[in-house]
């Protein structure tokens, strides 16, 4: 099996879209090789958040990890959401919490998110370079200025969608985030 078929199966079983368009960031890890995807799934089960540190990951990374951590990982992901030692770390340790079920991540998730700017920072250029594919200096500005926006209909169409996204709870925080900063701009249609 490769490591796509790998992933579709972790998808079906999850619902987490291993297509789902990934950010635009310039250091985006990806997984490598079937080797890399067992390697990653072991480092977060022994709490080695290596990978987690080094750069964004794909979705198809989130994909293949947000169904199948047990009570260890999960752990770990919570603790690194909340003091993990780079924005990087916590940034992608919410969002694979955010796929996964339960109250308790739901409410890191939040918890993280109005609290650790920087990390929120991350959460929404991240949204929106995914869902644009804008370039990342673009989607940090912004994260930074909602109202300012390209496009900002063709984005508020897409956040709406993310709002209501029962498996993820970041994007659904995110899309909330920035569609109520963009109002000012939306306003009423001619």
């Amino acid at each position: 099996m490769d490591t796509l078929e790998v992933v579709a199966a972790y998808e079906r079983a999850s619902g987490v879209g291993v297509y789902r368009a990934d950010t635009n960031h310039p250091r985006l890890r990806k997984i490598e090789s079937p080797e890399h995807l067992q390697h990653i799934q072991q480092a977060v089960e022994s709490g080695d958040s290596d990978i987690f540190a080094q750069g964004p990951t794909s979705s198809s990374i989130d994909a293949a990890v947000a169904p199948v951590p047990g009570s260890d990982a999960i752990g770990h992901f919570r603790r690194w959401a909340v003091s993990g030692e780079t924005s990087t770390l916590r940034a992608n340790a919410v969002s694979i919490l955010g796929f996964l079920p339960g109250r308790e991540n739901a409410d890191v998730v939040v918890s993280v998110l109005e609290t650790d700017a920087v990390v929120r920072r991350l959460c929404l250029a991240s949204e929106v370079s995914r869902l644009t594919q804008c370039a990342w200096d673009v989607a940090l500005a912004v994260a930074d200025d909602p109202a300012g926006a390209p496009e900002p209909r063709r984005l508020a169409t897409k956040l709406a969608k993310e709002a209501v996204d029962p498996k993820d709870t970041e994007a659904r925080w995110c899309a909330g985030y920035l569609l109520q900063r963009m109002a000012v701009v939306l306003g009423p249609e001619s």
